[in-house]
């Protein structure tokens, strides 16, 4: 039977790597520290698979074509592409999908009463390319992305977001195969982009968040409506449906806050979390 042997949460701001050189470097080193530490540990938990949820950027689905959920089905993503890496300072380069994988979640899916959307043509932004460069520097496993709206309103409900994870978590335990898939969901947490309150970030919205995923207590940020979410942490502070997502895979499972801080100068309250049983 297939396993889940990993599951991670972090932040996927394009200045984490695209402008390092400008934050406060005892918050760099601890978020960086936080990266290496989840790149140690997804190691030795010796994925076969990463199964990543993440949201867009307008890079790939406009405001007039936004599905709420897409599954990824590409043979190779773009990690980051070659504009992509001159922002990201990350150098360009393929991962390679798992589209015959995707297309078996995507199937059993639409059999189940999740109606994903999908795409043979993912350009990916900072949501998978920073994680990645921290978490497989080699690149060597390959990615199965789940894709969530969640920047251009009506957004699908926290708990539909759960929902959908708990799916995914079903459907990886279903697999005949003995895979070892690991889990990353990326975005987040609180901040501010392209409004008048640009650069905001709210510690106390992203600890509350940090101190439910650390205690398993999900039902809180279950509830909360886009509004709130909106008030608190931001319209980047909607991202959390990807953490949330990722949880319902993984019920009862606690987080390990392993670095926290709000760096100012990337916009964006940040954190690494490792998700454990």
């Amino acid at each position: 039977m297939a396993e889940i042997v990993a599951a991670a949460l972090t932040s996927h701001a394009p200045l984490i790597t695209g402008k390092p050189e400008v934050s406060r470097p005892e918050q760099r080193d601890r978020l960086y520290a936080g990266f290496h530490e989840l790149h140690r540990r997804l190691a030795a938990a010796r994925p076969d698979l990463l199964v990543m949820f993440v949201n867009d950027h307008l890079q790939n689905f406009p405001y007039s074509n936004m599905p709420a959920f897409c599954v990824g089905l590409a043979k190779a993503y773009d990690a980051p592409s070659p504009g992509g890496a001159r922002l990201m300072r990350i150098p360009p380069r393929k991962i390679a999908g798992a589209p015959e994988w995707g297309m078996a979640l995507l199937e059993s899916g639409l059999a189940a009463g999740f109606d994903f959307a999908y795409s043979y043509e993912i350009e990916s932004w900072d949501e998978l390319s920073v994680p990645l460069h921290f978490l497989t520097p080699e690149g060597a496993v390959p990615v199965v992305p789940v894709y969530t709206n969640c920047g251009a309103p009506p957004l699908p409900t926290p708990r539909r977001c759960h929902e959908v994870g708990a799916f995914v978590g079903a459907f990886i335990r279903s697999r005949p195969a003995t895979e070892r898939v690991a889990l990353v969901a990326t975005g987040g947490i609180s901040h501010w982009v392209g409004t008048p309150e640009t650069g905001r970030i709210n510690p106390d919205f992203d600890q509350r968040v940090l101190d439910h995923v650390a205690r398993a207590d999900i039902e809180p940020l279950i509830r909360l409506t886009r509004d709130e979410i909106e008030r608190d942490g931001g319209n980047g502070g909607q991202e959390i449906r990807n953490w949330i997502a990722l949880l319902g895979a993984v019920p009862g499972w606690k987080g390990e806050v392993l670095a926290y801080a709000p760096v100012a100068e990337w916009i964006t309250g940040c954190a690494t979390v490792w998700v454990h049983p």
